[in-house]
């Protein structure tokens, strides 16, 4: 399934910079674990994790953590399909702990990992290329909401009189 994944995502995101497709490549190869943000960042040159989320966001992509949960859980998939093993398993095998990664699973595909399994891995990959076709940068804020406003008892402060009579 993850060989058909890289596929499936460069016909998702023709137009995929190179530097993000070399991200989406990497988390497919490694089955989810790259490493931190920071980390991916330096060794593709960018200065931080922040520069990094902007190209993934500019290639209308998820940010890093969302697409190593989905390739991680489409792993999953793949190994409980191929060794009949249970995730239960896979995360003892994995040094995770169970719950954790059910969890993730429901957190993920807004699924139960039993639900999950019923519907089959191209019900999966369906629910992941659905993310990465639709997926949409937060829109900026307009200024007025992100001027911060100041709570009535400073706003009074700055009118000479205090709205404490000991500061006066």
């Amino acid at each position: 399934m993850l060989d058909r994944l890289l596929v499936a995502i460069r016909s998702a995101r023709p137009r995929m910079s190179l530097p993000a497709m070399s991200i989406v490549e990497a988390i497919v190869l490694s089955r989810g674990s790259i490493g931190s943000a920071a980390r991916v960042a330096r060794q593709l040159g960018l200065t931080n994790r922040f520069q990094l989320a902007r190209l993934l966001e500019q290639d209308g992509l998820p940010p890093l953590h969302r697409l190593t949960e989905w390739v991680t859980i489409l792993s999953w998939f793949e190994l409980t399909e191929r060794e009949h093993v249970s995730l239960c398993w896979i995360a003892f095998h994995s040094r995770k702990h169970p719950s954790a990664c059910y969890r993730l699973v429901k957190k993920v595909t807004k699924h139960g990992w039993a639900e999950v399994r019923g519907n089959g891995a191209t019900w999966l990959l369906r629910q992941f290329l659905k993310e990465v076709r639709t997926w949409k940068p937060a829109s900026p804020k307009s200024s007025t909401a992100t001027r911060r406003q100041l709570p009535p008892v400073a706003g009074q402060l700055g009118t000479g009189r205090s709205a404490n009579p000991r500061l006066s």
